[in-house]
């Protein structure tokens, strides 16, 4: 991590305003989309970040990471959202963000928070093609990442992002997220039973499967854990996609989660 000087530390008054968001994220349904939207809202507002994702980072053991995103908020407009999704669909399988790696390298221990510039200089992250193309066109750019271990495969990381063109992030706010992040590891407690109603008119093994998904899990730990191939898995998942009429993983967990 970088300098310790007085600059660095954490003021009263942010502290206050962390330990109140906690307060308040202890009264909302315990793993709910509620009580994450709520988190990330918090964050942007601590530290001045325009966008909030909430992710599952996968392949972190093998040094790689590849998000399977749950919320995404804050975006200027359609534009800018359609980039961000376009690579988390398709394109981060061809041309990975230049940070991921070392993020995925980074995690020595079960918690940890990073800027990007701990992560990888300037001149590699400019002259990336992952920044010129997708960051420019979504406009945004500095971020904060506090991620969670879950498993050794997987991490949830929560992630603030400053609008293109504006300072990067301080190792102060770097602090205040990761203070922020270890008084609230209840966060990452499992999300409720589903309400009745959004199970009904699902057969038996499409209930373990949408349960599945609403706690993290990807199609392929689903299907290690349902001792199902995962082809079949992904035919579930299309069929739980019909059923709610959505076209994503995302919108599937909105639907699902939006209520609890």
């Amino acid at each position: 991590m970088t300098g310790t000087g007085k600059s660095d530390a954490v003021r009263f008054d942010e502290l206050q305003k962390a330990l109140r968001l906690a307060l308040e994220l202890r009264e909302l349904p315990p793993g709910s989309l509620l009580q994450k939207r709520h988190a990330i809202d918090g964050l942007r507002s601590l530290v001045g970040a325009q966008v909030g994702v909430w992710a599952y980072v996968d392949g972190v053991s093998a040094g790689t990471g590849f998000l399977r995103t749950l919320l995404d908020i804050g975006w200027c407009g359609d534009v800018e959202r359609r980039a961000f999704r376009s690579y988390v669909d398709r394109e981060q399988w061809v041309a990975i963000d230049p940070s991921m790696p070392p993020l995925a390298r980074a995690a020595t221990s079960p918690m940890y928070t990073v800027t990007r510039d701990q992560l990888l200089g300037d001149r590699a992250w400019y002259g990336s093609e992952h920044v010129q193309g997708l960051r420019r066109t979504a406009r945004v750019d500095s971020f904060i990442y506090t991620a969670y271990g879950s498993t050794r495969n997987t991490a949830v990381a929560l992630s603030l992002h400053r609008a293109w063109g504006e300072r990067q992030f301080s190792e102060r706010e770097r602090r205040l997220v990761d203070l922020f992040h270890r008084e609230c590891v209840f966060l990452h407690q499992p999300q409720a039973d589903l309400p009745p109603a959004i199970l009904r008119g699902l057969s038996p093994r499409l209930r373990e499967v949408l349960r599945g998904l609403s706690r993290g899990r990807s199609e392929k730990e689903v299907a290690a854990d349902l001792r199902l191939s995962p082809h079949t898995v992904h035919d579930h998942v299309k069929a739980l996609y019909r059923h709610f009429g959505v076209h994503s993983r995302s919108e599937l967990l909105a639907r699902c989660l939006g209520s609890s």
